[in-house]
């Protein structure tokens, strides 16, 4: 009979522990400059790919939808984001940052790059572009698929 691997030597076991700290980390900072998690997942991928539906940012931000539609309703109040119908299809609504989300969204970036850099302590840069190369492997093997960068 074939060994059970160990729970700590499972990957997706270890991402998880390591995705969750590194979540609740930056939570705890952006809540002491007045933002939540929540709100800068939505406004990280608007300022990667504006202008997308409810159920593209939805998935890019891995939130279920009624989720994102309240939070995108909260961002608007506070001037962060505005709905508009799409130029191809009017029944579509999608998302886009303002500048003032633009300007919240680049006080709330050096947190969260300062939370990955910590993660990776120690790392080379090779190292640090394998692990990327890997990840993005693995979502492909999983069929996850990113958004189109938008230049």
């Amino acid at each position: 009979m074939k060994k059970q691997p160990h729970l700590d030597d499972l990957p997706p076991y270890l991402m998880n522990r390591l995705i969750a700290r590194m979540n609740q980390n930056l939570s705890e900072i952006l809540r002491k400059h007045g933002h939540t998690f929540q709100d800068w997942r939505i406004l990280a991928v608007l300022a990667a790919h504006n202008g997308i539906n409810i159920t593209k940012l939805s998935e890019a931000a891995v939130l279920p939808q009624p989720t994102v539609s309240r939070l995108v309703a909260g961002l608007k109040r506070k001037g962060f984001v505005e709905r508009r119908n799409a130029r191809t299809d009017s029944r579509v609504v999608e998302i886009t940052i303002t500048a003032k989300g633009m300007k919240a969204y680049g006080k709330m970036m050096p947190h969260a790059v300062a939370e990955y850099r910590a993660a990776v302590k120690g790392f080379t840069a090779k190292e640090d572009e394998f692990l990327s190369d890997m990840l993005r492997r693995m979502m492909k093997n999983r069929n996850i698929r990113l958004l189109p960068r938008v230049t």
